[in-house]
């Protein structure tokens, strides 16, 4: 009877100490340790300790509550549990300590990061307005008011570098300064009539209207002065074309000037 109470109110009391003072609430891994002590515990070492007593001191044992309590946790069984519960109190203490330390940085990280999210939104929205107001732009113009808008451009950055060239030649302006200013001007100038023509051109291969002859000849150089009809009256810009006589054009055969 002693034995099985002995046993019994030994793993009560271990269980109680550890589990009281925290160990229960941690995690798995933790818990073990303490768990295979208590399981590895055995009444040898109690044993000895009562095999010399005689019945009235046993009897005064177990009326004795915490007599019986010391003698337990006299145990060295008991004293190494205790001891692992404290060791486990103490890195659980540990890292809760380092876990607090990292609460402003996580704050800092969480407010960062909200902060980024809402410019992540006002550039989206940004966004979805431009490319709103581009497409709206897209469709009020068409490619031929593109392209007249680019020759307007074209005549407008031509106008100014002759004006540049005609300073100089008013005396206005030093040769320095004319060379600073000119270049870039000319250069402008160049870009945006290329620009002007290859559209026109894309535009006649298209089929679509760009305000040139659809002939196939080469559209006029200088916006400022729009092609007019050829005064000559035969066809010109190409080689193969017979000399142009006969009543209609006025012009003598010059076969009849041959000695």
């Amino acid at each position: 009877m002693y034995n099985h109470y002995n046993s019994q109110y030994g793993r009560d009391n271990v269980s109680q100490h550890s589990f009281n003072a925290g160990v229960g609430r941690r995690s798995p891994q933790h818990i073990m340790p303490a768990l295979n002590i208590i399981g590895r515990m055995d009444d040898t070492a109690a044993l000895a300790l009562l095999q010399h007593l005689d019945k009235d001191d046993l009897q005064h044992l177990l009326n004795d509550e915490s007599k019986l309590n010391d003698l337990v946790q006299d145990l060295q069984q008991v004293r190494r549990v205790q001891s692992d519960h404290d060791e486990l109190v103490a890195q659980n203490k540990s890292l809760a300590e380092y876990n607090l330390s990292l609460q402003p940085r996580l704050d800092s990280l969480k407010t960062e990061v909200a902060t980024l999210y809402e410019t992540v939104n006002r550039l989206k929205t940004d966004l979805g307005i431009t490319k709103s107001r581009l497409d709206e732009s897209s469709k009020s113009q068409n490619l031929d008011t593109i392209h007249a808008l680019l020759q307007t451009a074209a005549a407008e950055a031509e106008e100014e570098s002759e004006g540049v060239a005609e300073k100089l030649l008013d005396k206005e302006t030093g040769l320095e300064e004319f060379l600073v200013s000119y270049i870039p001007c000319r250069k402008k100038a160049h870009m945006r009539r290329i620009k002007a023509e290859k559209m026109g051109e894309l535009l006649r291969q298209g089929g679509h209207s760009s305000g040139w002859p659809q002939s196939g000849g080469t559209p006029n150089h200088n916006p400022q002065y729009p092609p007019g009809p050829s005064s000559a009256p035969y066809p010109v810009g190409s080689s193969s074309v017979p000399y142009p006589i006969g009543a209609a054009y006025g012009m003598p055969d010059p076969r009849s000037y041959r000695p």
